[in-house]
This record gives C-alpha cells, sequence and structure tokens, in this order.
C-alpha cells in the first residue's frame, strides 16, 4: 500500500481518441501498427506483462511523478484493467460468430478512482498484471483466418476488428510502457 490512503488529486483525463494508432505509428512511443500481426499479439502480451512486472517493483514506483500524474503502480493497475476489457472485448467478438457486436462501455478514469489504484500494493499489483495477461495471451492465441477481421464497436461508435482490437490492446501496453520508463 502507498502511505497515505487519503485520496490524491485527480489525474488529468486523457479524452483524445487513440483509435488513430491501429492505422499508423505512435509519435509519442513509437508503436508502429504493422509490426503488429495475429501471430505476435500473445507473444507481445507476454513481453510487455514481463517488463511492466519488473517496473512495479521498482523502488519508488508508489510515488507519483507529479501530483496528477499516476505513479508506476497505478499505470500497473490500469494495464491490468485495460487487458481484462481488451480480453472481454474479443472474447464478444469471438462470441458474436462474425456478427458486429457492441463493447460495454468502460471509463479508466473512474475504474481508478472506483478502484482506488493509489492504494495499491506493487506486488499484488504485479500478480495481477501477470496473471491477467498469461489469460490474455491464451486468448489471443485462439483467433483464425476469417476471425481477425470480425467486428466489434465501442459505445462511442469506434469500430475494430479482432485484428485493428489487438493492435489498440498492444499500444496501450508500449504507451504506458514508456510512461513509466520501462
Amino acid at each position: 500500500m502507498s502511505e497515505s490512503p487519503i485520496p490524491p488529486q485527480p489525474t488529468v483525463p486523457d479524452d483524445t481518441d487513440w483509435t488513430w494508432v491501429t492505422k499508423r505509428p505512435c509519435p509519442d512511443c513509437g508503436f508502429d501498427p504493422a509490426a503488429v500481426t495475429p501471430e505476435t499479439v500473445p507473444g507481445l502480451i507476454r513481453e510487455f506483462s514481463a517488463r511492466f512486472q519488473k517496473a512495479v517493483e521498482r523502488r519508488g514506483a508508489a510515488a507519483r511523478p507529479a501530483p496528477t500524474t499516476w505513479s508506476v503502480i497505478e499505470y500497473g493497475r490500469h494495464i491490468a484493467d485495460v487487458t481484462e476489457v481488451m480480453t472481454t472485448r474479443l472474447g464478444l467478438i469471438l462470441d458474436g460468430g462474425g456478427e458486429p457486436v457492441d463493447f460495454p462501455s468502460w471509463d479508466q478514469d473512474a475504474a481508478a478512482v472506483e478502484d482506488e489504484y493509489w492504494l495499491s500494493d506493487a506486488n499484488a499489483t504485479r500478480i495481477l498484471i501477470a496473471e491477467r495477461a498469461e489469460g490474455a495471451a491464451k486468448a489471443w492465441a485462439e483467433p483464425e483466418g476469417p476471425q481477425w477481421g470480425w467486428v466489434g464497436r465501442r459505445g462511442d461508435g469506434a469500430e475494430f476488428t479482432t485484428l485493428s482490437l489487438g493492435r489498440y490492446f498492444a499500444h496501450e501496453w508500449v504507451h504506458h510502457l514508456r510512461d513509466v520508463d520501462a
């Protein structure tokens, strides 16, 4: 647990529409969606998970670098939750049998407050990342052939194929690894 149970200042909400990272490189973190293929998704999840697990165990990982910026551990909790959300969305697409499906909305900032990310323990966060990432890697190894083109929609109307969702998911890892300098 961090030193104080008092909620810290809220972070600045990120209202950027990041869907463009499924089609072109991210100049902030260097992510290239063209490098993410159906065959690479499971291995990338495992690689990124191992790096994030090390990051949350570093000395000082619970400290925020600025009052409105998440700590490394808070980013770890976020990436664990993103992993769960993206894997659930993958399952919805596959369960749809090729018919477009709708995803339930998810508010990352509300999740951080509701789940009190700032109180998270490094070891518990590391375990959560490891468990969710391993489940995700297995799930992302399941789609075959045309399933990579099946469609799901977010509440805001943004449409993803299984592959573009995988690319979006991979960008989350890469971008947040940059945020935690891992």
